[in-house]
């Protein structure tokens, strides 16, 4: 007897375990996961709520009885004080599970509509804005304010750095000057690449800097961080910028359209970086440093 007795109680264990595991005498690691615990959040509201309905309904029900006349006996008084909590405590472990599902969908919802709005405005190689984001960006910018200096920013030598080392290494050029323009320039810009080796910014305000030192000073974060990310410890990046000021009420087309001139030519007529001042009409040179020239 004894023994079919335990046989009966063994049963469903070894049959369960047989299942989920191939083995009657282990429980998979698996099925103890899948078993999840009410958060503390569920727990508290579910004993908050619990408390309130039953002192509400030992409450009603004690008042009702003394109004009445009615005198209770041990059995009516232990199910008044047990059965809110019988009653409550189960309702509630389940409605704010619900509440905490929802909860959690919708949170997961808004970090999925900004991840991919992040994702339809930014440049997804370098984390910068695109061209499309820049653009609405920065006539809304005018529209509200005038000055400022708009940059338009051009790589050199990338189709060198592509043919010599491969596209991924001038990936990390192109990512090196990125980091370079928002270090240099500031979080208060906008900042955007509109090309395969172009950038833009709009700086609305900042620190009184030559065109010289602005070139320098990207030049040098770009060709450090070009260095540290592509192992090339000979290697200097170098850009050509273009600037212009900003006059109140022009859109971001006309402001390109009157910096791209201006940096080009300075490509054409220099076979070392400069940048174009608007301010002197003239081309600045500025010494490479043997870019790109191990």
């Amino acid at each position: 007897m004894p023994g079919d007795f335990n046989g009966l109680i063994r049963r469903p264990v070894t049959s369960l375990c047989q299942e989920t595991t191939g083995s009657p005498y282990f429980i998979s690691a698996s099925v103890v996961n899948d078993v999840k615990f009410p958060s503390r959040y569920v727990l508290k509201w579910t004993v908050i709520v619990t408390l309130i309905c039953a002192a509400i309904s030992i409450s009603i029900s004690t008042g009702v009885r003394f109004y009445l006349g009615i005198k209770s006996d041990n059995i009516t008084i232990m199910a008044r004080l047990v059965l809110p909590f019988l009653i409550a405590f189960p309702i509630a472990i389940v409605l704010f599970s619900k509440i905490e599902k929802l909860d959690q969908a919708y949170r997961n919802l808004i970090r999925q509509a900004r991840e991919l709005a992040k994702r339809a405005n930014t440049d997804p190689l370098t984390g910068l804005l695109n061209r499309r984001s820049f653009e609405e960006q920065f006539d809304t910018a005018i529209q509200h304010r005038s000055g400022g200096k708009f940059i338009i920013a051009d790589m050199d030598y990338l189709k060198s750095i592509n043919d010599r080392h491969g596209h991924l290494i001038g990936d990390d050029a192109i990512v090196s000057v990125a980091r370079a323009l928002e270090t240099v320039l500031g979080d208060e810009c906008l900042i955007a690449r509109i090309g395969g080796d172009e950038f833009c910014a709009y700086v609305p305000h900042g620190e009184a800097r030559t065109v010289d030192q602005l070139l320098e000073d990207i030049n040098r974060a770009a060709t450090m961080e070009f260095r540290k990310r592509s192992g090339l410890e000979r290697h200097s990046l170098s850009i050509t910028v273009g600037v212009r000021k900003c006059q109140s009420g022009i859109t971001f087309r006309e402001m390109v359209s009157q910096t791209d001139g201006e940096l080009y030519r300075g490509k054409r007529s220099r076979s070392s970086p400069s940048l174009v001042d608007p301010d002197r009409g003239a081309t600045v040179s500025v010494d490479d440093r043997a870019a790109l020239r191990p």
